[in-house]
């Protein structure tokens, strides 16, 4: 699978589970702050960008952000088991496009 078909996968199966429980339990319950909430936002922008982007190094270094932005949410307490899968599934699946991305530029330069 190729850096433009994980980032779709990304983009339309995990985003919006992982927004689903961002915005339903873990706001209202007081787990993330809204300052969390506009940080994964934010890194969601970026997931979107890289993809619409062409060239491919300025989407790994949109997607390298938002895997930073990812990892510096931090909730007040863990996030329930299925959450946690979810999100940890997320920021695995674009790391992974990071280095897949970085292998597809090496082989594109030979």
């Amino acid at each position: 699978m190729n850096v433009y078909e994980k980032l779709w996968t990304a983009i339309d199966l995990l985003i919006p589970l992982v927004t689903a429980d961002m915005e339903t339990f873990l706001v209202k319950d007081g787990e993330i702050t809204e300052e969390d909430l506009n940080n994964y936002r934010n890194a969601v922008k970026k997931v979107k960008e890289a993809y619409k982007s062409s060239d491919i190094n300025r989407s790994l270094q949109l997607v390298n952000e938002a895997v930073q932005i990812l990892e510096s949410i931090k909730p007040k307490k863990p996030f329930p088991p299925e959450m946690k899968i979810r999100f940890e599934e997320l920021k695995d699946t674009l790391k992974s496009c990071v280095v897949e991305g970085k292998k597809e530029a090496t082989n594109a330069a030979k």
